[in-house]
Formats: C-alpha cells, sequence, structure tokens
C-alpha cells in the first residue's frame, strides 16, 4: 500500500486490472436502451417487476441496499415514476423481465 502510495505522489498513475462489473457487449440490445436505461437499470427494473424486494434484489446482483436504491431511484426519474407500483406497471408495459440466465449463474447454476 506504501509503495502504491508513494507511485501515486511520483506521478504514477496505478488501476486496478480487475473491472468491478463486465461491460455490456457491443450490439446487445435490452428493454428500456432507447429511453436511456442502462442494462444494468433494466436488470434492477425487471427484478421489481417480478415483485422481488430490495434486499432480495441486493442479494441477486451483489449490490448493497444501497447501490440498489440509487439504481431504483435513476430508474424512476428515467420513466417518471414516483411509486414502485408505477414501476411496476411500466415494467410490465415495456417487457421487462429478470435476467434469468445471469442470476442462474449468480447462485451457482448453469
Amino acid at each position: 500500500m506504501v509503495t502504491a502510495i508513494e507511485a501515486v505522489h511520483a506521478g504514477a498513475r496505478i488501476f486496478n486490472d480487475q473491472s468491478r462489473r463486465a461491460p455490456s457487449q457491443p450490439g446487445l440490445d435490452w428493454p428500456g436502451k432507447r429511453e436511456g436505461i442502462t442494462d444494468r437499470e433494466s436488470e434492477i427494473l425487471a427484478l421489481i417487476t417480478q415483485g422481488k424486494s430490495n434486499a432480495e434484489i441486493a442479494r441477486l446482483t451483489y449490490l448493497s441496499p444501497n447501490t440498489v436504491k440509487s439504481y431504483i431511484r435513476s430508474v424512476y426519474r428515467k420513466i417518471g415514476a414516483t411509486s414502485r407500483t408505477q414501476a411496476v406497471l411500466y415494467g410490465v408495459r415495456h417487457g421487462f423481465t429478470p435476467d434469468t440466465h445471469r442470476i442462474d449463474h449468480w447462485l451457482g447454476g448453469p
């Protein structure tokens, strides 16, 4: 740690090669993409649409509850929702379903 701090102080740039989350592949599409909803926000909205609680969403996505809340606030702004019920209705009307392949993978499936 000291070596890294000294290197930064000397002007070196230090980066962690391990990204926190893989970016979306170019050319992929998801519900809400054209409305400016990110793939992660789409995933969160899909889980809300399926009736998952914030705690369940946090557990399934390996995010903190506060991060989940931040994503939810962002999605609400983008879709004009002021309640979870409005968000669920939007999700149902616009084809939001959870990425079951990713969730199965997280839960130790295929």
